[in-house]
């Protein structure tokens, strides 16, 4: 597709100053440095800004990706930020990943000898952090083997150990026997068995944005996601990072009993003014918000009628008499005056997570960025 100046209004803004913010906000709360992840594209508020504006952030040691690929988009771009790749190291990339700068998360304990062998040919050890599986049974080294896994290595140096919590969102933090407190009794065995070893490395880390903020799993380092963008809940004040929106196209005048867009899924009980918005699933407005959501216009809460169609949705804009205008603002997800729609409540309504949400708006809604070194 060529491209082209936006000419739709629907849009995502992202304000890098509350990113920075929630950083020094988690870092604060935490006492000790983080590991921003900026993986899937930041959570679909954009890698490569938002990772150009968090390198300079007072509590940021470096950033964390999922896949070798994310890692390198940010070395193109000029990042040098140290880079934690979480994920496998897929198709023999092993070379790829010391040549790029990137740190690799080893899981798998062949891995540790190929790290090693690349070190070697290089003439210079690679840093590796050594992942344990404490519970989630998804990746990581059993803790038992800990110590093994962390034995010296020609061409190798386990600079970090790490593992990750399966539920640390819905554990309630006073449980002692709760998943999340088990997984962490596990990696503090694991740490005192590497410590009577002498095999500890210096860098251990647990904490998800929910380990971070709910529980004490804060060792040497976190590694918050959600919380960045100011979507996930805990003591701690977090700001909103993203607003999604759009404007009205046409204004419709529907009859008592006429029936609105596909379906007909919702008919008018009165004369009724209806806003065409230009946003739709495609956009990532998902299709279950249909006859589920509200957005605001003027400052107010109008709600959606209709199904949510690809490319459009429509809005009962009937109570805002005069106030309603082609080209007027309408906002999807953030604030406008008093009131709000926040990432969660649009999650909540579209039954999905708010990982989703933000991940979901798709690259055809353009994403401005303002604060934080959003020039840079």
């Amino acid at each position: 597709m060529t491209k082209c100046a936006a000419i739709r209004p629907t849009r995502v803004v992202v304000d890098l100053s509350a990113i920075v913010a929630n950083a020094a906000a988690v870092a604060a709360h935490a006492g000790v440095d983080l590991y921003a992840v900026v993986k899937a594209d930041a959570y679909g508020h954009g890698a490569v800004p938002v990772a150009r504006a968090l390198e300079r952030a007072p509590g940021v040691a470096g950033l964390a990706v999922s896949l070798v690929e994310e890692g390198v988009e940010l070395r193109d771009a000029g990042v040098a930020a140290p880079v934690l790749v979480m994920g496998p190291s897929l198709g023999g990339a092993h070379a790829e990943v010391v040549a790029r700068g990137l740190t690799p998360v080893v899981s798998d304990p062949a891995d540790l000898e190929r790290f090693a062998a690349v070190g070697r040919a290089r003439g210079a050890p690679v840093a590796v952090h050594v992942k344990l599986d404490t519970g989630m049974h998804r990746l990581g080294i059993a803790p038992e083997a800990a110590v093994g896994a962390c034995a010296p290595r020609d061409g190798l140096v386990v600079e970090g150990i790490c593992t990750h919590l399966a539920s640390a969102d819905a554990d309630d933090p006073a449980d002692p026997d709760s998943p999340t407190r088990r997984q962490l009794a596990r990696f503090d065995a694991a740490l005192a068995a590497l410590t009577a070893a002498g095999r500890r490395p210096p860098i251990a880390h647990a904490a998800n944005s929910a380990g971070a903020l709910r529980f004490a799993a804060r060792y040497d380092r976190v590694r918050p996601g959600l919380a960045l963008y100011g979507a996930a809940a805990g003591p701690v004040s977090l700001a909103p990072a993203l607003e999604f929106a759009s404007a009205i196209a046409q204004v419709r005048d529907v009859p008592a009993g006429g029936r609105v867009s596909y379906g007909g899924l919702w008919t008018a009980t009165r004369p009724t003014r209806a806003a065409v918005v230009p946003v739709g699933y495609a956009d990532g407005y998902p299709r279950n918000l249909t006859g589920r959501a509200d957005v605001l216009v003027a400052g107010r809460r109008c709600p959606v009628i209709g199904a949510v169609s690809m490319d459009m949705i429509l809005v009962d804009v009937t109570d805002l008499g005069d106030a309603v205008a082609v080209g007027q603002p309408v906002i999807l997800i953030g604030s406008d005056g008093r009131e709000r729609i926040s990432v969660v409540e649009f999650a909540a309504g579209a039954g999905i997570s708010a990982y989703e949400v933000t991940c979901g708006i798709s690259k055809r809604v353009p994403r401005t960025y303002r604060g934080g070194g959003a020039d840079a």
